[in-house]
């Protein structure tokens, strides 16, 4: 992980310096993960693809203007979830993705069989248990695989608060899975 955040300080150094092809270098390593992590919020391919465009151009733009960034995943994270809530802010309610959509007439009545893999469908019925910032960093935690110390860093928030928190939605997501 050391070594990792050494060799993006040192390509991000040299992207500052106008060097595009160490830019192009931390694009390939986060893209698929950043474009995933806006996939998942907005479920549209297309608006996913714009957002993940986005995010890096405005990555770029700070990192050519010189401005210090101490680890970039945890900085492209936090871009992209500011253009998922600027995305929606501009929407109108209809077009909220399915996972915020889906109508749960008896939330303690989700189907899940223990023994079969959680589908996504019921991983977002699941998921719609938790408030919106619980989901964000559960996700963040378990399906992007971030660090409790990069998403302390993304929602703003101290690490020991992350533990806390992924904790009780643990014992809360518990409740819903065992069923």
């Amino acid at each position: 992980m050391k070594g990792s955040i050494n060799n993006d300080n040192f390509l991000i150094l040299k992207a500052s310096q106008g060097n595009e092809d160490s830019f192009g270098l931390l694009f390939d390593k986060y893209s698929k993960k950043i474009y995933r992590f806006i996939y998942y919020k907005v479920s549209i391919k297309e608006v996913a693809e714009d957002l993940t465009s986005q995010c890096f151009l405005k990555a770029w733009e700070q990192v050519y203007s010189g401005i210090k960034i101490k680890h970039f995943q945890a900085f492209c994270y936090q871009i992209a979830r500011n253009l998922v809530i600027d995305y929606y802010r501009s929407r109108e309610k209809e077009e909220l993705p399915l996972i915020y959509q889906i109508e749960q007439k008896d939330p303690g009545k989700l189907q899940f069989n223990p023994d079969k893999n959680l589908d996504l469908q019921q991983l977002e019925k699941v998921l719609l248990n938790l408030n919106s910032e619980i989901r964000e960093i559960v996700t963040l935690r378990f399906i992007e695989d971030l660090s409790i110390k990069e998403i302390a860093k993304i929602v703003d928030k101290s690490p020991s608060n992350i533990r806390v928190i992924l904790h009780r939605a643990l014992k809360e997501l518990n409740k819903y899975i065992s069923k």
